[in-house]
């Protein structure tokens, strides 16, 4: 259930940064911003997996 739960944020915040990403041009802020959320949402993810699968 937990994973389903990020898998789902992980999928909505990648189609809003598409979106994002469709409409404008970026600028170096954006760029970075979009690319932590991405490695937060992965961490977030693999943390996650790692306590599912051992406990």
């Amino acid at each position: 259930m937990l994973i389903e739960k990020t898998i789902n944020k992980i999928i909505l915040e990648t189609l809003f940064n598409m979106k994002v990403l469709k409409k404008k041009t970026l600028g170096i802020f954006e760029v970075y911003l979009i690319f932590l959320s991405c490695l937060y949402a992965g961490f977030i993810g693999y943390k996650s997996l790692l306590n599912i699968l051992f406990t």
